[in-house]
């Protein structure tokens, strides 16, 4: 009886474990895929973030900047529509756009009159934004981003002007490029269009709006 009870008995063959095993690791190897896309992707959504982040914070302050052009203090003395007589209108310090920089200047301590660290500007340079400090022919530049974290390819701007009532005012188109460091093919650019706050006499439009 006992003989019959043990005969009956069976246990997996080796063909049957072989194949359990394979399916196995079949079954693995496609979570372990699709687990290597998902951190893939959700690195790069963080590249992207970042990227989005960095490039919005530096074009918001130069927004921010760029809108106090020109102001002075004591421009109700002395603008009118036919008449621009204070510091911040004389020349291209005070007002340029050429290439990939902008210069300005603008009165920081509201006493109407031009100090040598009033003159501001922005340009790109070795994939750098970099801003003007001081009113030196040669300027006082420095980089205000870090290429370990953001390469810039392009920083443009486009001019836009309008006469009104013997007035002339004037917007800022910015168009900002930029690149992850250690991923080129993540790129980005951001737009905003900047209302000049201070508007100046009509009659000096050849000299800051050609």
């Amino acid at each position: 009886m006992s003989t019959t009870r043990h005969r009956l008995q069976k246990g997996e063959t080796l063909t049957g474990l072989l194949v359990g095993l394979a399916l196995g690791m079949v079954v693995l190897a496609a979570g372990s895929t699709m687990l290597t896309r998902q951190l893939r992707g959700h690195r790069q959504t963080l590249h992207d973030t970042h990227l989005h982040h960095d490039l919005r914070s530096a074009m918001d302050w130069m927004a921010k900047e760029l809108r106090q052009a020109q102001y002075s203090a004591k421009a109700w003395e002395t603008r009118s529509p036919t008449l621009c007589l204070d510091d911040f209108c004389q020349d291209a310090q005070d007002f340029s756009v050429s290439d990939e920089t902008l210069a300005f200047s603008y009165d920081r301590n509201h006493n109407g009159q031009r100090e040598k660290d009033e003159c501001m500007g922005f340009r790109l340079s070795s994939q750098t934004i970099q801003i003007k400090r001081s009113c030196q022919d040669a300027g006082d530049w420095q980089a205000i981003t870090d290429t370990s974290s953001l390469k810039v390819s392009a920083l443009q701007w486009t001019l836009h002007c309008s006469a009104a009532q013997g007035w002339l005012r004037r917007s800022v188109q910015m168009t900002l490029s930029a690149a992850w460091p250690q991923d080129p093919s993540r790129t980005m650019s951001l737009t905003q269009t900047v209302r000049l706050q201070n508007d100046l006499p009509a009659s000096v439009q050849s000299k800051f709006c050609p």
